[in-house]
């Protein structure tokens, strides 16, 4: 199964193997999945709340920072379950980020060593400055800690991808 950009994995422990489908698809599979479970009517309107109304701007946020979720619920028999939600490819957003760009060395003019920029693997282009000139470093490492630099920013909430233009 080809994973995209939208799907999601969700798991239930003991209930519900991981499976990856579309968004809407997934979370429709796990709140049907919970319904079935005795944990109580505070945590019923909870989930109902986040996965029963159709709406997927909630659990789209929760998963903004790393990614992915996991929540216990308790049951009324004592037990608890983990409910597991992540992206399709698995990966933690910095992880994402990280294997988006690469550092690429450009094309030396003369005797000199050629410098360097970053392509953006998704656009499939070299990242660029906010005038649209091509953002070039004069060693590798350079190229390297700016996409540190985005990794490390990945790691906020609300945090959106730049790119290639």
């Amino acid at each position: 199964m080809t994973i995209e950009d939208g799907d999601l994995t969700v798991a239930v422990d003991g209930l519900l193997d991981p499976t990856t489908q579309p968004i809407e698809r997934a979370i429709t599979t796990l709140w049907q999945t919970l319904q079935g479970l005795d944990i109580g009517d505070y945590q019923r309107q909870a989930m109902y709340r986040l996965l029963g109304g159709g709406d997927t701007l909630s659990i789209e946020r929760l998963l903004d920072g790393e990614g992915r979720i996991d929540w216990p619920l308790h049951l009324a028999s004592g037990g608890t379950v983990t409910v597991r939600v992540w992206r399709g490819d698995g990966l933690t957003t910095p992880e994402r980020v990280a294997a988006r760009y690469v550092p690429e060395q450009q094309a030396a003019e003369g005797r000199a060593p050629g410098l360097w920029a970053v392509r953006d693997r998704i656009l499939g282009g070299m990242i660029r400055d906010d005038e649209g000139h091509l953002r070039r470093f004069a060693v590798e490492a350079s190229a390297r800690a700016w996409i540190s630099s985005q990794v490390a920013l990945a790691g906020y909430r609300g945090y959106r991808q730049g790119g290639a233009e």
